[in-house]
């Protein structure tokens, strides 16, 4: 079934529709996306614009809707994308690098033409083109060499390849770009004006230095002592779990959090609803568990839907961009637009960074190698996240 759109146009399934605004004009475009969300999605191919070009549109959809799955032959590298995604190391990996692979595979299998090849005939220099075409998207080109990788190393203890030819091409290099820290401002912004789970997040998110997928997992019986057991989802295949050493306020601060109820307000209500939950520090105003995409859009809703949100995103938008002028700073393009969830972690190691503690000692106590940590360190002499020069953060509690 379509769904009906502003501008009329009913969307068949498997077309996606995107707006963006360049230089005050608004622009429309449409992509071929079927996989949309799922574990199946793969990388958009545009579509004619659906209003300007309708036949084009059309006849493009039709064609993609009709085509019929290709069927492999045996030992091509479509055969071996098939047989990689039904293995249990494949099962064996997170919802989200599912994901994320599935876009390279579907890309191995029918994007490069790739699908009917024979695994053993994939060349090196193949694998090279490939990463070159992608050089407008480096990380992207990073990603696919790593997935294809991957899948060769499980192909050949099985006798399926011989050789890796993803093994000895180089990643493209990314320039030293990192998600902005939150300076002391916006963390007392938040702390005045956002929705008690989202101070709850920003507290979380200094107080551990941890990834949002991550902080939706924690709660009370992961406390212990004036510490935090933690298993990031992202490096939970090769790493166990550690404890996060928290200062004394902030572990009397989860443990108040695991007693008290969170009271949550929305003009469309009739009254204030309050929830609590004994598992989790961070959950939805219905009081469901959030998913990382939820609480990204949760906090991404209060930025672009309410007048606090558009004043702090207005006055980040400043703030970033003198700074990137003084500095020299080369960020995320994300970062330029609004503060984000992953800068969080940037806030924590800077806090710890003016309370004396070296790249090691930071490193070890939140899980982060002493490259990611010195990523962050970049901002340590041309910002403060504690208020008002102090030596930490000044402690403060969420609204009740």
């Amino acid at each position: 079934m379509g769904r009906r759109r502003d501008d009329g146009v009913k969307l068949p399934e498997g077309v996606e529709k995107s707006i963006r605004t360049k230089n005050g004009k608004t622009y429309t475009y449409y992509y071929w996306n079927p996989g949309r969300g799922t574990k199946r999605e793969s990388e958009r191919i545009k579509l004619p614009n659906a209003v300007t070009e309708p036949a084009a549109f059309w006849r493009e959809v039709d064609r993609r809707q009709k085509a019929p799955p290709t069927a492999y032959p045996a030992n091509s590298i479509g055969d071996l994308i098939t047989r990689y995604r039904g293995s249990d190391e494949f099962r064996r990996l997170s919802e989200g690098t599912q994901t994320n692979y599935e876009v390279h595979m579907r890309r191995f299998e029918d994007r490069e033409g790739w699908g009917l090849l024979a695994v053993r005939g994939l060349e090196p220099i193949a694998v090279q083109t490939l990463r070159d075409a992608m050089k407008e998207t480096p990380v992207m080109a990073n990603q696919m060499l790593s997935v294809g990788s991957t899948i060769w190393d499980w192909a050949i203890p099985l006798n399926f390849a011989k050789l890796n030819p993803f093994e000895k091409i180089k990643n493209l290099e990314i320039l030293d770009r990192g998600h902005v820290p939150w300076p002391a401002w916006v963390i007392e912004y938040v702390r005045l004006h956002a929705s008690p789970d989202l101070v709850r997040m920003s507290r979380l998110g200094v107080m551990t230095c941890q990834r949002g997928s991550d902080m939706i997992q924690m709660g009370p019986e992961h406390r212990d002592g004036h510490g935090l057991w933690c298993r990031p989802k992202k490096t939970k295949k090769r790493r166990r779990a550690f404890l996060i050493p928290l200062a004394t306020a902030d572990a009397l601060e989860l443990d108040r959090w695991a007693e008290t109820p969170v009271t949550f307000t929305n003009s469309r209500w009739k009254k204030p609803i309050a929830h609590h939950r004994d598992d989790l520090y961070l959950y939805s105003p219905k009081g469901a568990q959030y998913t990382p995409d939820g609480l990204r859009a949760r906090f991404n809703r209060w930025l672009e839907d309410t007048p606090e949100g558009k004043q702090l995103c207005k006055r980040w938008k400043e703030w970033v961009a003198g700074h990137v002028k003084k500095y020299f700073w080369d960020i995320d393009p994300e970062d330029a637009v609004h503060p984000t969830i992953h800068g969080l972690r940037g806030t924590g190691i800077l806090a710890r960074a003016e309370l004396g503690y070296t790249v090691d000692q930071i490193g070890n106590d939140i899980g982060m190698t002493r490259q990611n940590v010195e990523h962050y360190m970049r901002f340590k002499d041309q910002m403060k996240v504690a208020a008002d020069g102090q030596k930490r953060l000044r402690l403060v509690s969420e609204k009740d």
